[in-house]
C-alpha cells in the first residue's frame, strides 16, 4: 500500500497519530473498493496491517465499522485467517471486534489457514468455529466457480 509492503515491520516507526489514522483509513478505503469492484467473493486479511504492528487494532477510526457495512452490502465474504498467530500480533485476521461488526452487518465468513507448511492446514479450525458460534454466526461459506456454498458451524 502506498508502495510499501503492509508487513514491513518498521513502517510505523516515528509516525504520528494523525499519520497512523491516515494510513489505516487508506487501507480500509482500498478494502471497500475491493468489495465494491465485483471481482471478489471473499476478502482476506482485512486487518493484516496488525501483523507486525499489533497496535494497529487500537488506532481509532470509524472507517473500520463502515468498511464492514460496505462489505455486507456488497454480499462479499471475509476470511478468518489463522496465519496472524505466526506474526507479532499473535492472533487471527480479523480480530474478534471486526468479526462482531461483520456479524452485525450480515457479512459471510470463510476460513483459511494460509498453510505454508502442511502441519498448519486447517490450523485452529475448530476454535474458529467455536468463536464464530459465540459471536452469533450460524455458518461459514466457500465458493466454487464463484458459486456460494454454505456449511453450518459444527
Amino acid at each position: 500500500m502506498n508502495g510499501v509492503n503492509i508487513f514491513k515491520k518498521d513502517q510505523w516507526h516515528g509516525s504520528s497519530t494523525a499519520e497512523q489514522i491516515q494510513l489505516k483509513e487508506r487501507y480500509y478505503q482500498l478494502i471497500q473498493a475491493s468489495a465494491k469492484s465485483g471481482m471478489f467473493q471473499i476478502l482476506g486479511h482485512i486487518d493484516a496491517m496488525k501483523g507486525y504492528y499489533p497496535e494497529f487494532s487500537t488506532i481509532q477510526t470509524p472507517i473500520v465499522e463502515k468498511t464492514l457495512k460496505v462489505i455486507g452490502e456488497q454480499n462479499v465474504a471475509i476470511e478468518v485467517n489463522t496465519s496472524g498467530k505466526t506474526k507479532d500480533c499473535g492472533g487471527w485476521y480479523p480480530s474478534i471486534q471486526l468479526l462482531e461488526f461483520a456479524q452485525f452487518y450480515g457479512v459471510d465468513i470463510s476460513f483459511g489457514s494460509d498453510a505454508h507448511h502442511p502441519e498448519r492446514v486447517a490450523d485452529d479450525y475448530k476454535e474458529v468455529q467455536d468463536v464464530l458460534k459465540q459471536i452469533g454466526f450460524k455458518e461459514m461459506v466457500y465458493y466454487v466457480g464463484k458459486q456460494r456454498h454454505a456449511m453450518p458451524l459444527e
